[in-house]
């Protein structure tokens, strides 16, 4: 098996979900470094999920009239528009 060295895509974000399945079935990583690896890919899906749930409202407010910003931008949008 290939191992997965960069994610650049969904497509690898779930090989590598499926790869540390794998692994912790064949005993080649720790329990403790998969749960690790796993709470890590929650985070990581709960954050998306916003961003989504985040573009979702912002095509709804724009449908009413309110503008939000360019939802194209996501995941490189700033976090502050604090410029100091």
């Amino acid at each position: 098996m290939q191992l997965i060295k960069e994610i650049n895509n969904f497509g690898d974000a779930r090989r590598m979900i499926l790869q540390t399945m794998i692994q912790l079935r064949d005993g080649e990583i720790e329990v403790s470094r998969g749960m690790a690896i796993a709470a890590s890919m929650k985070v990581l899906n709960d954050n998306i999920q916003c961003e989504i749930n985040a573009a979702k409202l912002s095509l709804i407010a724009h449908k009413e009239g309110h503008d939000f910003g360019n939802i194209k931008s996501m995941g490189a949008r700033l976090i502050s528009n604090n410029i100091d």
